[in-house]
């Protein structure tokens, strides 16, 4: 992400999850609005069962705002949550 992540809650790891075993990585596409607010997050790869926690977590998110020119924009992005016994995010890419 261009923008720096001010806020970037962990996911919480879902019960059924652990106990299905389901583990790895979770990416996210996410848009980040003109205020540093994630306005959309989905979830495109990962466990099924690890989705939905990694996009709310997603939804949580704050940046600092993107700017071009001096002029705050939108921006897309992906983030990566990786579960393993604790779920963190392992990087932050840009489209």
């Amino acid at each position: 992400m261009n923008g720096k992540a001010s806020s970037l809650p962990v996911p919480q790891y879902p019960q059924i999850a652990k106990a299905a075993h389901a583990s790895g990585n979770v990416t996210v596409d996410v848009t980040i609005d003109e205020e540093g607010n994630v306005i959309a997050a989905k979830a495109v790869s990962g466990h099924p069962l690890l989705q939905a926690a990694s996009v709310a977590a997603a939804r949580n998110a704050k940046f600092a705002p993107t700017k071009l020119s001096g002029q705050a924009v939108k921006v897309q992005g992906v983030l990566i949550y990786t579960f393993a016994s604790e779920p963190v995010v392992q990087r932050q890419t840009n489209d």
